[in-house]
């Protein structure tokens, strides 16, 4: 089969999945999903994935190739801003949701890697990764970020 309809619609399905451990979807109880592959768990990821890919149609595939996927309404799919390539950390990504206070109001904004690799320091860069990937994950728990 083509890339375009298997490799990046099972990644962008992988994601929803990964994400949907503290989201909303699938509904597997009373939603159109709840019969499909995707909601059963003793499957692994990829089988889930490739069973929630099958009942998209091309045009909803093609749809959610781009990082602002608006999702697919007629199965439950939620719109998701999977780009977060984390630049600067979870400060500047974007798809993120900062609270208006108190947790999740604030992440670390980090130096450009070109800066960060001028330094040639690994530790440093070492523990820079750990905090991005640290806040990344709890912001992704909460729904706050993809």
């Amino acid at each position: 089969m083509p890339l375009m309809t298997t490799a990046f619609p099972l990644a962008i399905a992988i994601s929803y999945l990964a994400r949907s451990a503290s989201a909303d979807f699938p509904d597997c109880i009373n939603g159109p999903l709840k019969s499909n592959g995707v909601c059963d768990m003793t499957l692994d990821a990829t089988a889930r994935a490739q069973a929630l890919i099958a009942e998209l149609t091309s045009d909803e595939k093609i749809s959610n190739l781009n990082n602002g996927a608006p999702g697919v309404s007629r199965l439950g799919l939620p719109s998701y801003q999977w780009w977060s390539e984390a630049l600067h950390g979870v400060a500047s990504s974007p798809g993120v949701s900062f609270a208006s206070s108190g947790n999740y109001s604030s992440a670390t904004s980090f130096p450009q890697p070109i800066v960060l690799g001028a330094a040639f320091d690994d530790k440093l860069i070492y523990e820079v990764a750990s905090v991005v990937s640290t806040e990344g994950r709890a912001f992704n728990n909460v729904n706050r970020a993809g």
